[in-house]
């Protein structure tokens, strides 16, 4: 790695930690007053308060990451530029394209780094807040799902309706479960039972009836424990999955329900427009990174504080499209993906548009 590679990763460093932990902090200092807000109406004890408060740690941390990546750009060469030492790295023949690569390379780290942690912590900590929070309000122990439904799309216009009074995810069974089979809207068949439990086979009935429907007809047979319902085969863990929101589930697990589901129109979109936001959200790094690059290099001395000032602006800016996207690919004013990209689009945009003057000289 050349010197001056080194030098600019170590200057934008400092800004960089000092946004991150700066915004990364007091959006964790909003999260514990609000738990302790919430918590007060419950008497909850201080560990629950802690455990809560620490749920939201993760999506904190992301949006630490977002400020910091454009407060680094835009003070780590924006103290250089007023310094005249990017002009002098320049006049020595340094390229505009050199001074921008490390911006880049830190700006794909961190885009790729949020994507990971995204996927990875921030569904299953916002699972286990509501989840937690559920066991508080209403005192049920945790992993009990009251009136689970599920509509699954099947082949050639089939689909099933699994309904079940409660699932135990902690036993895996459901208790008083109804399971309806269609075939082009017209009901075929109902399966019910007491109890639907997972054995080394799959699920199997423990006392239950399967009401066939006929044109004349409806043929109902009583089934002893055992019996194995052909054709349900979602696992525990996917049962958990289809009862989560979109944002506690990570891209691949929202991906499989919106395949795997039924859902009205409306619900499907909105859905859809928080699949591509996983995506879309995480390269607000490399968006910040676009834009800061050529704001930082004007020749015009710029104060921190005035540094400061236009990345909250701009991060002002790029939530309310965000905003704005979302409502959009939520109402089907525009497709889902636009929506959720809106953001990068126009920001990232108009990033590249400078980036471009600035590297060529245009």
């Amino acid at each position: 790695m050349r010197i001056i590679t080194k030098y600019l990763i170590r200057e934008l460093m400092g800004p960089f930690f000092f946004g991150f932990l700066a915004f990364s902090g007091m959006f964790i200092g909003w999260s514990l007053v609000n738990v302790i807000q919430w918590a007060e109406s419950y008497s909850v004890p201080l560990l629950t308060v802690l455990r809560l408060w620490a749920y939201n740690v993760p999506e904190n941390l992301a949006y630490g990451v977002y400020i910091g990546m454009l407060l680094a750009t835009l003070l780590g060469l924006g103290r250089m530029t007023s310094h005249s030492e990017t002009i002098a790295m320049q006049a020595g023949g340094v390229s505009f394209m050199q001074i921008a690569t490390p911006v880049l390379i830190i700006g794909a780290a961190l885009t790729v780094g949020t994507f990971y942690l995204n996927e990875s912590l921030t569904p299953m900590a916002k699972h286990a807040y509501r989840e937690e929070r559920t066991f508080i309000r209403q005192g049920k122990p945790k992993g009990i799902i009251d009136e689970y439904f599920y509509t699954e799309r099947l082949k050639d216009g089939k689909k099933r309706l699994v309904y079940a009074e409660q699932y135990n995810a902690t036993e895996e069974k459901f208790i008083n479960v109804m399971i309806q089979e269609m075939e082009h809207g017209q009901l075929v068949r109902t399966l019910k039972s007491k109890e639907l439990l997972w054995g080394e086979g799959g699920w199997y009935f423990r006392e239950g009836e399967i009401f066939t429907y006929r044109e004349d007809a409806v043929i109902p047979v009583r089934v002893t424990e055992g019996y194995n319902p052909s054709g349900f085969e979602k696992t525990p863990e996917q049962v958990i999955s289809l009862s989560r929101r979109p944002e506690e589930m990570n891209w691949w697990e929202l991906k499989w329900y919106l395949e795997n589901t039924e859902l009205s129109t409306r619900k499907r979109r909105q859905y859809e427009v928080q699949l591509h936001l996983k995506m879309a959200f995480p390269f607000a790094c490399m968006v910040f990174a676009l834009l800061g690059t050529p704001l930082a290099l004007q020749s015009q001395r710029r104060t921190s504080s005035a540094g400061l000032g236009i990345t909250l602006l701009n991060v002002i800016f790029y939530y309310v499209l965000m905003a704005v996207g979302t409502f959009l690919g939520q109402s089907g004013l525009t497709s889902p993906w636009v929506g959720a990209w809106l953001q990068n689009l126009l920001i990232g945009g108009y990033g590249l548009y400078l980036f471009i003057r600035k590297a060529f000289n245009i």
